[in-house]
């Protein structure tokens, strides 16, 4: 295992932002949040969360002095970026198959189940699929991977904690959701790890998303 290294007080400052805001805010906001969803809410709490991405890039350009390529995300190799993605998809899907499966004989339920979106627009979800996509990526692989491993090599700590939290952080779906979340955050790293190459796997997350939250109710007529 490789020595830790000294890390810039940005750098812990950056991790602490990135574990601790993102489910400061998100609480907040489930704290107000009206039932059912309205467009205007979801949008106003889509753009908070983007607000929070654009201070961790500030403290990754300001405080830091480095760039996207320091998080893996970088404008190279986007033919290898797309192939990546479809794969990143159909290792994912099958993850979240083989989960349902189990959960039908186990008895385990997934999901929230109690319709709060029923009222918010496909495109406002499309929106929210966006976000998830760009904002947990960043977060939770490209950036606290990264920066874990400088401090801590032991792939415990920058590989396996990441994927957890990621999976904690979706416990409004239940105990499914968060086995769900977990297992499909370390299909994201193990991805993101080998590839480096963070694009691949924002376009892998939101399509795995957009796919049966949007695209499918789309094509069925649910407008």
């Amino acid at each position: 295992m490789k020595k830790s290294t000294p890390v810039s007080v940005y750098t812990i400052l950056g991790l602490c932002f990135s574990f601790l805001i993102p489910f400061i805010v998100l609480l907040a906001f489930r704290s107000i949040s009206p039932d059912p969803l309205t467009n205007s809410f979801v949008i106003i709490r889509e753009l908070a969360l983007f607000s929070i991405l654009g201070i961790l890039i500030l403290i990754i350009f300001k405080g830091e002095k480095l760039n996207l390529a320091s998080i893996g995300l970088h404008n190279r190799h986007w033919g290898k970026s797309i192939l990546w993605s479809l794969l990143i998809m159909v290792v994912f899907i099958a993850v979240v198959l083989g989960c349902l499966t189990l959960f039908k004989v186990i008895g385990i339920s997934y999901g929230q189940g109690d319709g709060k979106y029923n009222q918010v627009s496909l495109w406002v979800v499309s929106f929210m699929m966006l976000r998830a996509g760009i904002f947990e990526e960043i977060f939770y692989r490209g950036y606290v991977m990264e920066r874990l491993y400088k401090i801590n090599s032991n792939w415990l700590v920058f590989f396996l904690f990441p994927s957890v939290v990621f999976g904690l952080m979706h416990y409004q779906q239940g105990i499914g959701g968060i086995i769900i979340a977990t297992l499909g955050g370390l299909v994201m790293s193990s991805f993101y790890w080998k590839t480096r190459d963070l694009k691949a796997v924002m376009i892998a997350h939101f399509m795995v998303d957009f796919i049966p939250n949007v695209l499918i109710p789309l094509i069925g007529g649910d407008m």
